[in-house]
């Protein structure tokens, strides 16, 4: 390669290790690697860096999901730092388990994640200390001197055995694996409620031996009402049985983590711990291991299990209370709105109330509930931006819900803390219930990031690492480098997706800036202070970001998630509620390549919307009910599954939908940094064409966006009117009164 680059030897591999900022030599070199198609040995620079950025993953089988988990987790978890992943399966046998690990450390692997069911002392005594090792089991004794991760299930399987013998379930089978039954306490646990020693089988973990167990138990036991089974597979064979001996009376409460598909209708209950937790946690202590050899200390880390009940989806319906007539909802067009159609259809199978959704424009919603008289009469419920409640409550649109709530104890537990009152409630009255979510996230094109060529380039250009940007000055300088109208080299043609025109959706996109520049629109008091330093450097920096987004006004969310999707943008930030395709094989280039992080400045502004109930429908308690139905738990999983979003807790913790959207679990910490955007008293009830946000801001950052104005002459009309438009409604106001 230094031949056909004409330069030394010594000068190719300066420019490999990105020690060299000379253009014309990296030019050259990087024109004889792809002529020549030249891959790095990876192999050969371990040999010379004595490291080879690759750590070994020991499992007992991948069939098991648990074990898919954490192998999915943990190889995407060692990519992201850089590691390859060596992968052994010791098929649960301490013989083999040994030689995988001899084998690991035959292939000089920096670390060793092992997960087992036998006694560790061995394995450390092999590994002795030349490595970092993790392991994870579900022994209810580890070494001292081994980092572990204990997973326990004892007081779940506990409260699952407690709560069949309080309902007076006279027998229980218990089908475990033998690693459970060694040193867990299960069988202990089993004693205290039941005296049927007989009842309890130790299998492998495959299908067939649960199959032969639970097959075994029920013939023998015409009187067992429940069985509980260790673990997925072992479940499998267990429903095979009870299907074929007709005794779906039988309740079976499995080991496994809570999945809606798979459980209604299958279990009664699960008992889980998140894998993707464990996997992550693994991979943290390791890393710290190997960055910090001498100073790292073995700790066990315990991940106690969880007892969830299943609920259905249709169990708690009260058919009693149909009315007759159909009821009529008028709803934002949007994904959440179409997956509810389809889902009140068996709402009405179940009720005989028959649902119609009247899809609309955002700002034709908002007609709609202000123009009853447009013929079609008020809809009995709606959607309602939360940026709307106090105006639809002051106008008497809303109906207050507090009198339709008894009967519903513990119904409003789960959602996420602190959303409830923001979307819902005024003044302490419950007018909503919160239906579609919406906080904010950077989405990026993963493999742009971790490119090692991209990222030599980038730090030759700009002096720093190329990372996802914590920063709006950051996000600028990444979005340049990934625009090909600034960098000839970059593989994509645009470096952000942003939203544009005289709408909401620029606004919001205004705040996001104006906030992490530690300014507002309005004071606490009401004042209006946009016209400051900081937000000038905000919207220079906004305005700045709009030279790297394709040509083409894109004014919705869901043109910004197009223009992601097509492959040709590296980065977009998007509502929750807005990126349900982003990762559609179907319809999404980037799928499977998407990477996620809190957005730059770390200030998300809150969205979302709720269902109400009109004060003029007549029909509001059957409305009510069904706005209940449609944001409750049981409808939270489905509903997504089918393009909506909740603002149920338990959705962004389980499993549930991760392979479609791996970003859940990241949205609650974004929730808890979202800021809702201020309207001050004097502005609020303004007619809509007036509207602060979607009228005045966002067409003062339109024109400076699009260079009608420049950036200090956007700032100073839009303080100038606001304040006529605050003034104007104080006087409006005092003469009212």
């Amino acid at each position: 390669m230094a031949l056909r680059a004409g330069v030394s030897v010594g000068t190719v591999s300066n420019v490999l290790n990105g020690h060299t900022n000379n253009a014309d030599l990296i030019a050259k070199v990087e024109s004889a690697m792809k002529e020549l198609n030249y891959r790095p040995d990876a192999n050969a620079r371990s040999l010379k860096s004595t490291t080879s950025n690759e750590v070994a993953l020991v499992l007992p089988n991948v069939v098991h999901p648990d074990m898919q988990t954490l192998l999915h987790t943990i190889e995407l978890e060692l990519r992201e730092r850089g590691y390859n992943l060596l992968l052994k399966i010791s098929q649960n046998n301490p013989i083999l388990e040994r030689i995988c690990v001899e084998q690991c450390l035959e292939q000089r692997v920096e670390g060793i994640i092992a997960y087992t069911g036998s006694p560790v002392e061995d394995l450390l005594d092999i590994v002795g200390g030349t490595r970092p090792i993790v392991f994870i089991g579900k022994r209810s004794r580890q070494s001292a001197m081994a980092d572990s991760i204990l997973i326990q299930y004892e007081k779940a399987l506990e409260e699952a055995i407690a709560r069949l013998r309080r309902q007076g379930v006279s027998e229980v089978g218990l089908i475990l694996e033998r690693e459970m039954m060694n040193g867990s306490g299960a069988t202990e646990i089993y004693g205290r409620y039941y005296s049927r020693p007989d009842h309890i089988r130790a299998v492998d973990y495959g299908k067939e031996r649960g199959f032969q167990a639970a097959y075994e138990l029920l013939h023998r036991n015409e009187r067992m009402g429940a069985i509980v089974t260790g673990n997925y597979l072992i479940s499998e064979g267990t429903r095979k049985a009870i299907r074929l001996l007709r005794r779906e009376e039988v309740a079976h409460i499995t080991f496994k983590e809570q999945n809606w598909i798979e459980d209604e209708g299958n279990y009664a209950a699960t008992i889980g711990v998140p894998f993707r937790k464990v996997a992550e946690s693994a991979v943290r202590k390791l890393m710290g291991a190997i960055a910090s050899p001498n100073a790292y200390e073995p700790i066990t880390e315990r991940f106690e299990a969880e007892y969830a009940e299943t609920v259905p989806l249709l169990a708690n319906l009260d058919r009693s209370r149909s009315t007759g007539h159909p009821l009529r909802l008028a709803m934002f067009d949007c994904p959440a709105a179409h997956s509810l159609r389809m889902l009140s259809e068996l709402y009405t199978r179940e009720t005989g109330t028959r649902i119609e959704l009247e899809m609309l424009a955002y700002n034709e919603l908002l007609d709609r509930l202000y123009a009853p008289e447009s013929g079609r009469g008020a809809p009995d419920g709606f959607m309602m931006d939360i940026a709307w409640i106090d105006r639809l409550v002051k106008d008497g649109i809303a109906r207050p819900l507090g009198d339709l709530i008894s009967g519903r104890d513990g119904y409003f537990a789960d959602f996420v803390p602190g959303m409830l009152k923001e979307y819902a409630m005024q003044e302490d009255e419950l007018y909503g219930v919160p239906f579609m979510s919406g906080t904010q996230l950077l989405f990026f094109q993963k493999d742009l990031f971790e490119n090692p060529n991209l990222r030599r380039q980038f730090k030759r250009t700009y002096g720093t690492e190329l990372l996802p940007p914590a920063t709006w000055a950051e996000f600028n300088l990444v979005a340049e480098f990934f625009t090909r109208e600034c960098n000839e080299k970059s593989p994509v043609k645009y470096g952000y997706a942003g939203v544009q025109g005289a709408n909401v959706n620029t606004a919001i996109s205004f705040l996001n800036r104006l906030w992490a520049y530690s300014s507002d629109v309005f004071s606490e008091d009401g004042s209006v202070i946009v016209n400051s330093g900081n937000s000038l450097s905000a919207l220079k920096n906004m305005t700045k970001s709009y030279q790297y987004v394709p040509p083409g006004a894109m004014t919705t969310w869901d043109d910004t998630v197009a223009s992601f999707e097509s492959g040709d943008v590296a980065m977009v930030v998007l509502y929750d509620s807005h990126a349900v395709e982003i990762n559609d094989y179907t319809k999404s280039k980037v799928a499977g390549n998407i990477g996620y992080s809190l957005i730059p400045g770390r200030t998300p502004v809150l969205g979302g919307w709720s269902l109400g109930v009109s004060r003029s429908s007549r029909n509001g308690e059957a409305a009510a009910d069904f706005l209940f139905w449609a944001c409750s738990n049981e409808a939270a999983i489905p509903g997504s599954l089918l393009g909506g979003s909740t603002l149920r807790q338990d959705y962004y913790t389980i499993r549930d939908l991760e392979n479609l959207y791996p970003w859940k679990s990241l949205l609650l910490e974004s929730y808890g940094i979202s800021r809702k955007r201020r309207v001050p008293p004097a502005y609020r009830g303004l007619e809509r064409g007036s509207d602060v946000y979607n009228g005045v801001v966002a067409e003062e950052i339109d024109k400076a966006i699009r260079g009608a104005c420049s950036e200090e002459e956007a700032l100073a009309n839009m303080e100038r009117r606001l304040r006529a438009m605050g003034s104007g409604r104080e006087a409006t106001a005092g003469r009212e009164s």
